[in-house]
């Protein structure tokens, strides 16, 4: 901050909107967006999606690891719903645990369903939230 000369409400900014897959996609916060740029070749866009489908990927291993196991994986809002490319990557990193995707069911978007195969040895759902009715009902419970 001094360095650069920064106020902490820049900083801020700087973290909370300019970082992350924005950061090194330079493209957008939207997924779609950053999929059509590594689509069409955009090198630091498919960086980004392999860095967060890592991640992702990684943050699923350590919950298993940590409940010694899993009998389901559940994709849900924004990208978890939306994004059969970003589901299909990061289920790909977890075959070792026996995750097998079909891709035909796995082209569903914003609908409830089960996504993997038949002899998964993890059964992987997509579910979709309601985000808005999330909040609200959240709100509701720190008021009363």
């Amino acid at each position: 901050m001094q360095k650069e000369n920064k106020t902490p409400d820049i900083i801020e900014e700087i973290l909370n909107k300019e970082s992350g897959v924005y950061g090194i996609s330079g493209v957008s916060v939207d997924f779609r967006d950053i999929e059509a740029e590594a689509q069409a070749g955009g090198y630091h866009a498919q960086l980004s999606l392999d860095i967060f489908h890592d991640t992702v990927a990684a943050y699923i291993t350590k919950c298993m690891v940590a409940m010694n196991g899993a009998d389901v994986i559940i994709f849900t809002a924004g990208v978890g719903e939306k994004a059969p490319l970003s589901r299909e990557e990061i289920c790909k990193k977890l075959n070792i645990f026996g995750v097998k995707l079909d891709k035909q069911k796995n082209e569903v978007r914003g609908e409830e369903a089960l996504i993997s195969k038949d002899d998964s040895k993890i059964k992987v759902y997509v579910i979709p939230t309601n985000e808005e009715l999330m909040i609200a009902q959240e709100t509701m419970k720190k008021i009363i």
